[in-house]
């Protein structure tokens, strides 16, 4: 753990860069949609602010703003998983931006796919208006997870004592804010998960259960 955290400050510039990006899209989403980030950053204990943004958003789902904002969540998600690999050693791999590149095309790819088979399957099975709601809660949600999650990763990177116990910190942190995510997704549709539970268990075990597995399998 003391070597990792000598890598850390030692080969930190590209780290920075990444951040900088990341607050850079931040500042830039507060200049241009000030209320709506202000919003995103209250989700996790106002529903009113969640439902607002969804009757103005569920006519286009795909804006700049969430385009924007999925580019920063995968970054800031990428490096997450990329330190907490790092400290504590669950495949073997060294600090270099190209193993950092990948990790962002992977993680991006992931949940691209599981949104493109999701949406597939809700139009397959004639339920695209109920998908795009939960898919749309799921998103905002992950966006204000990552508000959160931001000073906790920056301090990890840059505070030079206790930063394995921060980081540490960070990943209990991001565990608890996604469940307390999902839990938030399931009271919000519980009416409309009961009237649709066929659908609903299809869903849960097409794209939340089965990558799952396929990740566990090809990790350990």
């Amino acid at each position: 753990m003391f070597e990792a955290t000598k890598i850390i400050h030692q080969n930190s510039d590209w780290i920075t860069l990444v951040l900088v990006f990341v607050f850079s899209v931040l500042a830039m989403l507060k200049l241009f949609y000030k209320d709506k980030l202000y919003f995103v950053s209250t989700f996790f204990f106002s529903q009113k602010h969640l439902s607002i943004l969804y009757n103005k958003d569920k006519k286009t789902i795909f804006t700049w703003f969430q385009g924007a904002f999925f580019i920063s969540q995968i970054l800031t998600l990428s490096l997450l998983f990329y330190l907490g690999n790092l400290y504590f050693k669950v495949v073997v791999i060294q600090l270099k931006l190209n193993e950092f590149l990948l990790l962002f095309v992977a993680v991006g790819l992931y949940f691209s796919a599981r949104y493109a088979i999701g949406f597939l399957v809700a139009f397959l099975f004639n339920f695209k208006k109920e998908f795009l709601k939960i898919a749309y809660q799921k998103t905002s949600y992950m966006n204000n997870l990552i508000l959160w999650i931001l000073p906790f990763l920056v301090s990890s990177i840059f505070v030079n004592h206790y930063n394995k116990l921060i980081l540490e910190i960070t990943l209990i942190i991001f565990l608890l804010l996604l469940l307390l995510r999902y839990a938030l997704v399931l009271l919000n549709n519980k009416k409309l998960i009961f009237n649709n539970l066929f659908y609903f268990i299809l869903y849960i075990c097409a794209l939340e259960i089965a990558p799952l597995i396929i990740i566990l399998k090809l990790t350990i």
